[in-house]
């Protein structure tokens, strides 16, 4: 899919990152550029694997290559199908045509997913602040074939247009109430999904003595309209050290976890644990 002909919707939507002027794709010059129509003609080079970087050139932050690469082979492996399959469902229900965002994209694996079983009827494009995540889920889209467009941005600096998006996807990211109700249109809706209750107990069970349930999110929107909200439940048995590492390096326990509880975890090879995701949809009203 090039950005002239197919992905119109994400074209006409785009805005310049610098003075907010639309923009073209020039196609003459390597990967290609984008153009702003002001009176500067702030340009962006197209990367090799087909992302634009658009965030402020001093921005930061998301994940780095190491973090991706172990979040990417676990979601390939296919653990938390039942998180996408509920997302094509919900977005099929919910978003007939148009343009949708996933707003804190990371390595694509549910963008592309939503651009796959979309079947022509919607244009998908995500945003991510890490470079090396927005380049992987580029690199996963040539190679899966599917026409989802990748930008390196901030979810809470868009560079979209207000009004100008039918729909946002909003996966185990902050939820930018504020900025989601710029960009989408009015009736436009917004699809949450995040960790459930009960989520990944089994793996809490496996490194700490005392486990809790997991809090209901506080970011959630006070100024939209929630047409729905459902839990989807499963259970999974990881095997492999690696792969564990790789789902517990997803996780924020990583961070807040002691080096002598980081250690149960060093020998385990097998783990079974329950999922949960708690999927909610909102309306702009």
């Amino acid at each position: 899919m090039t950005m002239e002909n197919q992905q119109s919707l994400y074209m006409r939507a785009l805005r310049c990152p610098v003075c907010g002027a639309d923009m073209t794709h020039d196609a003459s010059h390597g990967a290609g550029m984008l153009l702003c129509g002001g009176p500067r003609t702030h340009t962006f080079d197209m990367a090799r694997s087909g992302y634009v970087h658009l965030a402020p050139r001093h921005s930061g932050g998301g994940d780095a290559k190491a973090a991706v690469r172990s979040r990417t082979s676990f979601l390939s492996a296919g653990y938390y199908s039942i998180a996408a399959d509920a997302l094509c469902s919900l977005v099929s229900t919910y978003v007939p045509s148009g343009l949708i965002v996933d707003a804190g994209c990371g390595e694509g694996y549910y963008t592309n997913r939503l651009a796959a079983c979309g079947e022509g009827r919607y244009e998908i494009c995500g945003f991510d602040l890490s470079r090396d995540a927005v380049d992987a889920a580029a690199k996963a889209a040539r190679r899966e074939g599917v026409g989802a467009c990748f930008g390196v941005a901030s979810l809470f600096e868009l560079p979209l247009a207000s009004a100008s998006v039918d729909a946002i996807v909003n996966i185990f990211a902050p939820c930018a109430e504020k900025e989601f109700c710029r960009v989408l249109k009015p009736g436009g809706v917004l699809i949450l999904l995040g960790a459930g209750e009960r989520h990944l107990l089994g793996l809490k069970r496996a490194i700490y003595d005392e486990t809790y349930e997991n809090a209901m999110r506080a970011d959630l929107p006070t100024e939209m309209q929630l047409c729905e909200q459902t839990t989807v439940r499963g259970e999974i048995e990881v095997v492999g050290n690696e792969q564990i590492g790789n789902l517990f390096s997803m996780t924020p326990y990583y961070w807040r976890t002691s080096p002598e509880d980081k250690k149960k975890l060093e020998h385990l090879q097998c783990l079974h644990t329950e999922i949960e995701f708690d999927c909610r949809v909102y309306r702009k009203i």
